[in-house]
């Protein structure tokens, strides 16, 4: 068995690994929208707020896919820091969603 990893697998995992967290991140932003119809015109914008930078953060992302970084670029101390504070934020637009409801 070798133990050679093939490097062309690394990339791709790490990018499908970023748009799942968009994804859910965008799916997020559409609860919140859906939460706020007709309500809240702050819920309104936290979700435009919380789509616009998911589809940024995976945008980003596929742009580094693109052009051939190497996936430790995406795990980086500062992109990590980065998604966690943005994971955090959206944790805190659900949470005022749901106690202001």
């Amino acid at each position: 068995m070798s133990s050679d990893r093939d490097p062309g697998l690394q990339p791709e995992r790490t990018l499908l690994a970023w748009r799942r967290t968009s994804l859910g991140l965008v799916a997020n932003g559409g609860l919140l929208l859906a939460s706020g119809h007709g309500t809240s015109d702050v819920r309104l914008g936290l979700g435009v707020v919380v789509i616009v930078l998911a589809l940024s953060c995976w945008a980003a992302v596929s742009a580094v896919y693109r052009r051939g970084i190497k996936p430790a670029a995406l795990g980086s101390q500062r992109v990590l820091r980065l998604a966690a504070g943005l994971v955090l934020v959206v944790g805190a637009f659900d949470l005022y969603a749901v106690v202001t409801r």
